[in-house]
């Protein structure tokens, strides 16, 4: 059984849920909120629609026909390549708290006993969502370069390189600037925090570091002579 609600640009959560008032009584609270909400009453039919409807978090009970809870969360974190890697927020009952652990320890990511309060539910999930927006917020990828600014982690083809503070904040400013042309003077100002003067040649050393260090972006950061850099939009 599903049912699919549609709202543009919301966040997607799919509630899981064999009773048919407390599923219909989720979702409710959910759509009032302007989520985007699909709806399922078992495990088997909630991991075909994890892959087409690609939820940010499931809701969903432990005690589910066909696969419980704590099966379906072992699928989903074993195989994030087809599952992706949404927050699941288990529902269980009173009687069932060495099944919580069971579904914490392998990669829930939160519960509720019933019965609860919807709007404690909603908070919960604002809060899971938040850390998603977060770590995205934090995240910038170009190309086969990827970034966590939170972290200070570079990956390129998903091997770490090491990069010293400036070029780290160099190679950030770039990325976050694609296609647009950088004076030397703007450089210097965002990652050096000063100004520009003719023989200066901080920037010119700094870009070959990067260039040396992050091989696969090298031919994509173009000199504008007597100018500065252009980092390349990703679509040239």
């Amino acid at each position: 059984m599903t049912n699919f609600t549609k709202t543009l640009n919301m966040k997607k959560i799919l509630v899981v849920e064999d009773d048919a008032e407390i599923r219909t009584l989720i979702a409710y609270f959910l759509k009032k909120e302007k989520y985007e909400v699909e709806i399922c009453d078992n495990g088997l039919d909630a991991l075909k629609l994890v892959t087409k409807f690609k939820p940010e978090l499931i809701v969903l009970d432990l005690m589910l026909p066909n696969l419980d809870g704590i099966s379906f969360t072992d699928m989903v974190r074993t195989m994030p390549e087809k599952y992706g890697n949404p927050f699941i927020l288990m529902l269980t009952a009173k009687t069932e708290v060495e099944d919580v652990l069971k579904g914490l320890n392998i990669g829930a990511d939160d519960y509720m006993k019933k019965p609860f309060d919807p709007r404690e539910l909603l908070l919960r999930i604002k809060k899971l969502l938040e850390r998603n927006d977060k770590k995205e917020e934090n995240l910038l990828i170009y190309r086969d370069v990827e970034i966590d600014k939170g972290k200070y982690v570079v990956k390129e083809f998903n091997e770490e390189v090491e990069l010293s503070k400036k070029e780290f904040d160099l190679l950030v400013y770039l990325i976050e600037n694609r296609g647009i042309v950088l004076s030397r003077d703007k450089i210097l100002n965002r990652v050096w925090q000063s100004n520009y003067y003719s023989g200066d040649r901080s920037v010119d050393v700094y870009i070959g570091k990067v260039r040396e260090k992050i091989k696969s972006i090298n031919p994509y950061i173009k000199t504008i002579k007597g100018v500065g850099y252009r980092l390349e939009e990703e679509s040239i």
